[in-house]
């Protein structure tokens, strides 16, 4: 019986570690901008991850967009819906949810830098990692 409680110990402390703990404060929201922000950044740095949480944030803020954080992330072929997250992206997405901004608050688009069709300088507010920063659609 001592050998199945440490087994079973030593198992759920191997999944805490690898798994994102999820607290009280990490609710459906926080969890689904992490989920993007890793999407878009996972090999990017920290800044670039509080980028695009501020691009997400910034649409919140923006008339033009939804009012509701679940409805910009869930307009369609503007953010990728991410099944998965880490640790950083989880900070980034506490971060810019708690008020922390890099990014003007016009920045309302952005683009990789290695897009087929890059927009080009038109209308670009920044440049952080491998994204480049708008505040116009380079498509219209």
């Amino acid at each position: 019986m001592r050998r199945f409680v440490a087994l079973a110990a030593l198992a759920v402390a191997l999944v805490c570690a690898l798994v994102p703990s999820v607290s009280f404060t990490e609710d459906r929201d926080t969890v689904q901008l992490a989920k993007v922000i890793y999407a878009l950044a996972r090999d990017e740095s920290y800044a670039t991850k509080l980028a695009i949480g501020t691009v997400v944030m910034n649409r919140v803020e923006s008339d033009w967009f939804d009012d509701t954080l679940g409805e910009v992330l869930d307009e369609q072929q503007q953010f990728p819906a991410g099944s998965r997250y880490d640790g950083e992206s989880l900070s980034a997405a506490h971060d810019v949810l708690s008020g922390a901004r890099t990014l003007d608050a016009g920045a309302l688009y952005y683009q990789a830098l290695d897009a087929s069709q890059p927009w080009g300088e038109e209308g670009r507010v920044a440049t952080v990692g491998g994204y480049a920063f708008y505040s116009t659609d380079g498509n219209l």
